[in-house]
């Protein structure tokens, strides 16, 4: 025999289990999406390193990681011991330590420049793009690079020789390596390819298995679904909070295993915060994601309040539905200019939301109408009016009772008001505020009334 039991009774506990892994997901999403978005897409990469030497802080760091290459492979002192008179070759020492901090400076203001920064950035969507094309298998530059990226700074470090006069003399005695950073080398080609497998899959999963779970529990959870909206939408803002934790969390470790010493500590703090900049960002939009759930559920909820904004919108739902949906489709197309999404994933995501959203907007008219089928524009004000009225008339009504009901107990029980009135003046006479004479005349008084 089949239950009697309503389907969201039935299926309760599945429709729990459902939406807490769909918070866990979306957790578990908002990072994954973050190294995808952040680790494997060039132009993200470029902006995030470019923000990076804009940076005073680290642009300080990089001017004297710079100079300090310039001078451990290359013997300034005796270039400039060449260009001296033959009287001075002997403060040659002495001019190449005060010409170093005279590098260092430059060197910091040439950072700033936008010619060295676009060389920064050309340095990087290089690099970048030859490590992702070997990531996901680009057999062609896997050949031609033997398996190993590099991001080549040699121009920077040549750009800072020229700001201080020594390009010319320095261009042919530098080594070929000097400023090269090595980013990816052959011997953890396999692994670093798998984790990016690994890595663009889970970003896939644990966004639309998220999705897929939520969908799953409304569809079980037939007569309640707004419940599913708001425990979903606190799941997700939950989880967009708790990223931003680990976010916070997670500083402190980073900033230990990369800064060596406290020199450093400053630029990496710096750096983790302009590297997890991203991270915050999905984190928040989550969040709102999560705030919307919570008003859709707020407004298909049997509260008073979501009944009357639902009265006041049944007419328009009803008779104006061609304008309803030109006005969300003209917001759902601004919001695509205004913030496009990143990548492929993103774009599938945002187009899903979008349908959602317009699944929501239509259980929304259809509720309405059974619920207000008569409803008339005007109805929702002419009833707040009458609310309004009704509590007016209620609460005069309760004050006008109270005053009577005092006025009365004056009238009907005089000897009770004054027995606490003789009783006061005892208290007072007792604490010693009234002396004797007083109270026998305030007590004369009482009795005469």
């Amino acid at each position: 025999m089949a239950s009697a039991d309503p389907p969201e009774t039935r299926h309760r506990i599945k429709i729990r289990i459902l939406v807490v892994l769909a918070s866990i997901l979306a957790f578990l999403a908002i990072f994954t999406s973050w190294i995808d978005r952040q680790a494997l897409n060039t132009d993200r990469w470029v902006h995030t390193s470019g923000k990076l030497l804009e940076d005073k802080t680290i642009s300080d760091a990089v001017a004297t990681y710079a100079v300090d290459q310039l001078y451990a492979n290359v013997d300034v002192s005796a270039v400039i011991k060449q260009r001296l008179p033959k009287d001075a070759k002997q403060f040659s020492a002495p001019v190449a330590a005060g010409v170093r901090q005279f590098a260092t400076r430059a060197a910091q203001q040439a950072i700033q420049s936008p010619r060295v920064q676009q060389a920064w950035q050309d340095a990087n969507r290089i690099a970048h793009t030859e490590l992702v094309s070997i990531l996901k298998g680009n057999n062609e530059v896997v050949s031609s690079q033997s398996g190993t990226v590099v991001l080549d700074l040699r121009p920077l470090v040549l750009q800072l020789a020229d700001r201080i006069g020594l390009k010319k003399q320095l261009n042919q005695k530098l080594p070929p390596d000097v400023g090269q950073l090595q980013v990816a080398d052959s011997k953890d080609l396999d692994t670093a390819q798998t984790v990016t497998k690994l890595i663009e899959g889970f970003a896939w999963v644990f966004t639309f298995g998220s999705v897929a779970f939520f969908g799953l529990a409304v569809y079980l959870a037939k007569g309640r679904r707004w419940m599913v909206l708001l425990a979903y939408g606190l799941g997700l803002v939950a989880a967009g909070l708790g990223a931003i934790a680990v976010r916070g969390a997670l500083k402190g470790l980073f900033v230990d295993s990369l800064a060596n010493t406290e020199a450093a500590n400053e630029p990496a703090k710096h750096a983790w915060d302009i590297g997890t900049s991203l991270l915050q960002s999905i984190a928040t939009t989550v969040i709102i994601y999560g705030v919307l759930f919570v008003l859709a559920a707020f407004l298909a909820s049997p509260s008073g309040y979501a009944v009357g904004i639902r009265r006041a919108v049944a007419p328009t739902l009803r008779d104006r539905r061609e304008l309803v949906w030109s006005i969300f489709g003209a917001a759902s197309l601004i919001g695509l200019i205004v913030w496009p999404p990143d990548g492929f994933r993103q774009l599938v995501l945002t187009v899903l939301l979008i349908g959602l959203a317009g699944l929501g907007i239509e259980a929304l008219r259809r509720k309405t109408l059974v619920e207000f089928p008569g409803a008339q524009r005007g109805d929702w004000m002419r009833s707040m009016r009458e609310r309004a009225g009704r509590m007016t008339s209620e609460t005069g009504r309760r004050v006008g009772s109270a005053f009577r009901g005092l006025a009365s107990d004056e009238v009907r029980q005089p000897e009770d008001a004054r027995i606490d009135r003789l009783e006061r003046l005892g208290e007072l006479k007792e604490k010693g505020i009234l002396t004797a004479a007083e109270f026998r005349e305030e007590k004369q008084k009482v009795l005469s009334a």
